[in-house]
């Protein structure tokens, strides 16, 4: 320790290295969960499964793909459980109120 670094600490090359390795597998998860996204309504025109589960499929991987930008893109993983609560509350307010509509003005859907 000759000017008060830590030997075991990372440098702010390795850190820089491990945060871009990170968004790069952030990238490609939210890559395969657009690609699901679309792939979904196409291959249910057979209409394989019912249309309310493809409906409730497409709004959670919209949840979750949300909640990753929220948390990696815009950095809420470090700040506090409120400032996320803040973001993520109303999403799931917004998407119980769809669900709700959708059983009261689309029937044919459930």
């Amino acid at each position: 320790m000759a000017h008060g670094h830590d030997e075991h600490a990372p440098t702010e090359h390795e850190a820089h290295h491990s945060h871009a390795k990170l968004y790069v597998i952030i990238f490609f998860v939210l890559l395969v969960m657009t690609g699901i996204e679309i792939a979904l309504p196409i291959i249910n025109k057979a209409e394989i499964m019912a249309k309310q589960l493809e409906v409730a499929l497409l709004l959670g991987l919209m949840t979750i793909k949300g909640a990753i930008v929220m948390m990696f893109y815009m950095h809420l993983k470090g700040d506090r459980r409120m400032f996320g609560t803040l973001f993520v509350f109303p999403i799931v307010c917004v998407l119980l109120m769809m669900l709700g509509f959708f059983a009261l003005f689309q029937p044919e859907l459930w």
